[in-house]
């Protein structure tokens, strides 16, 4: 068995003994997922090593859960093909993108709180492009308008323009 998958169950190990001797503390706060074919394999699976605010935050395309699940099954998940479809399917369905712009009352996706993995799922823009949104607005201050945006060089101003319906400031 190769190294890393060696140090991958030990940490993992580590996680769970800590979580079950009562030393995990605030982080490991109880989430309530909604409920959904494959709920209770998503609690089980990712609630051995990490909280369930690690799924409950994420905003994944069904393609990124994939590589997320495919990720955590290298390093010690034990699910088979078939839980692994379900998993994928159950996370993309309710931590999917749209669930993103859901977030907020309006609907809208706030460019001036949003992280840059949040502006990838809910904008569909590019990690780099998201990055350089959220880093230019760490230098420079919030935004006011959509076409402030055009200010951040690595961002395609086109694709902003064609999102700016679903942008608050």
């Amino acid at each position: 068995m190769p190294w890393r998958l060696w140090k991958a169950k030990g940490l993992c190990a580590l996680f769970c003994l800590a979580f079950l001797g009562g030393m995990a503390g605030p982080a490991w706060s109880q989430t309530s997922l909604p409920e959904g074919k494959g709920k209770d394999l998503v609690e089980v699976t990712c609630s051995a090593c990490h909280g369930l605010t690690h799924v409950t935050n994420g905003r994944n395309s069904k393609e990124n859960w994939h590589y997320v699940v495919r990720d955590m099954v290298d390093r010690g998940a034990l699910l088979d093909d078939d839980e692994i479809t379900i998993v994928v399917e159950y996370l993309a369905q309710h931590f999917g993108p749209a669930k993103a712009a859901e977030g907020s009352a309006s609907g809208k996706v706030n460019v001036n709180k949003a992280t840059a993995k949040e502006l990838v799922a809910a904008l569909g823009l590019s990690e780099k492009e998201a990055e350089a949104v959220v880093q230019y607005r760490q230098r420079n201050g919030n935004f006011a308008t959509w076409e402030d945006l055009k200010k951040v060089s690595e961002l395609d101003s086109k694709k902003i323009e064609a999102k700016k319906d679903q942008l608050e400031f």
